[in-house]
């Protein structure tokens, strides 16, 4: 596990309480997992601010699982 892949999970995990959705396959669309629309916007706008990504709603449409989240991340993210 990266630590960018755990970051995105303990933020989705906060943009969902107090249901807490089960990440373990990171391929299956977070919507189907239990993360609501509104969840999801949270956090991808927490996402954009933590790693000075812009994801726009284009992107928002195809970034649908935690992989897809995580590698928009690694490739996007500004290197410090």
């Amino acid at each position: 596990m990266t630590s960018i892949r755990n970051e995105i999970i303990e933020i989705i995990k906060q943009a969902s309480k107090p249901r807490i959705p089960d990440l373990t396959d990171e391929t299956i669309p977070l919507l189907r997992l239990g993360v609501d629309s509104l969840d999801y916007a949270t956090a991808i706008m927490e996402i954009e601010e933590k790693y000075k990504v812009e994801i726009g709603e284009q992107e928002m449409e195809r970034l649908r699982t935690l992989k897809d989240i995580v590698e928009f991340v690694e490739a996007h993210a500004l290197k410090a």
